[in-house]
């Protein structure tokens, strides 16, 4: 497939996740033919969108439910969706976002969708000790079961490339921004959210290790993208997706979260420095190859989450600090027993 029309079916996996959700808001406000799929465990974590389409609700190691002939294209977001996340159980966390990736993938190609983009991570680079940005060629080493479960996918997936069933796998830097179920779990979001709630910037480690940074937008924009590139360009290739210049330390992701929030104090906390990714990338492949520029800094994130966040009313705020971290989402669903240990719907 050369060309995007507006016949073009879409599905989109983990359509209710944070990515998820502002892709199909704006593929629907694009009048694009697209369909929502979704574990549902986060539906409810929607903090100002009350009227949403309906979707459909299927975990992905059921693929027998899963009818995929309809579908010309396949946005693959659904996972485990970060290394603490991932932490959670590493064997779950294979079957999740390594089987069922690599399966939906197989099924797609014997079911006849001609492209399949799978969102990778960043998280493969692992530890770097180059100062140099790393291109998607660069050596691999992921250190969680996340990152190993990601890499493991994006191999086997894009393997399964051929003329009529094209495959690529986007690797975005870490998202911030605001959205619709936006996550506080991550970096930017996370110091901006302490800095709302606590009065200060809390910084887990001694402030040095590299970040690359992308606004939710431009991952959205770079998604879009991909749906009307044609296949010869994009099959079999990876991409790494970020900001322009944002390889940023941990300490200046901080400074410009108090930036935002008017010189709030920075604290660095480096009594468990469990997380030890550090990494610059190089982001030349997508502006060369595809003409992509992400255009939002984190100036423009911050003031974004902190202008929304005062749009919200009392009872979506206290729902803004309390179930928007991933992890503690679905220890809560455990804990209610709506969910059991290998996080199938009870």
């Amino acid at each position: 497939m050369n060309q995007m029309n507006k016949f073009t079916r879409v599905l989109i996996t983990g359509s209710q996740g944070y990515v998820g959700t502002e892709l199909y808001k704006r593929m629907k406000i694009l009048d694009m033919n697209v369909v929502g799929l979704d574990i549902g465990f986060f539906h409810d974590s929607n903090l100002d969108r009350p009227n949403e389409d309906s979707y459909i609700k299927a975990d992905l190691r059921d693929l027998k439910s899963i009818e995929l002939k309809k579908y010309d294209m396949i946005i693959h977001l659904a996972a485990l969706s970060n290394d603490p996340l991932g932490e959670i159980n590493s064997d779950l966390t294979y079957a999740i976002n390594r089987d069922c990736a690599v399966s939906l993938a197989k099924k797609a190609k014997n079911q006849g969708v001609q492209r399949f983009i799978f969102a990778s991570t960043q998280s493969i680079y692992g530890v770097s000790n180059s100062n140099l940005e790393l291109e998607e060629s660069a050596e691999k080493n992921p250190i969680t079961a996340y990152a190993k479960s990601k890499w493991e996918a994006e191999e086997a997936i894009l393997a399964l490339g051929t003329d009529e069933f094209s495959t690529v796998a986007v690797r975005p830097s870490t998202i911030f921004g605001w959205g619709s179920r936006i996550r506080t779990d991550i970096i930017f979001n996370n110091m901006i959210a302490s800095g709302l709630k606590c009065g200060k910037i809390e910084v887990h480690t001694d402030g040095s290790p590299y970040r690359p940074v992308i606004h939710i937008s431009d991952v959205v924009d770079f998604f879009i993208l991909l749906l009307s590139v044609p296949s010869h360009i994009i099959q079999g290739q990876a991409y790494n997706l970020g900001y322009i210049n944002g390889n940023y330390s941990v300490l200046e992701v901080a400074q410009s979260a108090s930036k935002c929030l008017g010189g709030l104090p920075i604290t660095l906390n480096t009594e468990n420095l469990s997380d030890q990714r550090s990494y610059k990338v190089s982001f030349e492949k997508a502006k060369v190859q595809l003409n992509y520029i992400a255009k939002n800094n984190l100036e423009y994130g911050g003031e974004e989450i902190i202008r929304n966040f005062n749009q919200l009313t009392s009872s979506n705020k206290m729902k803004f600090f309390d179930d928007t971290n991933r992890l503690r989402s679905l220890r809560k669903l455990m804990n209610s027993k709506n969910i059991d240990s290998k996080l199938s719907w009870i």
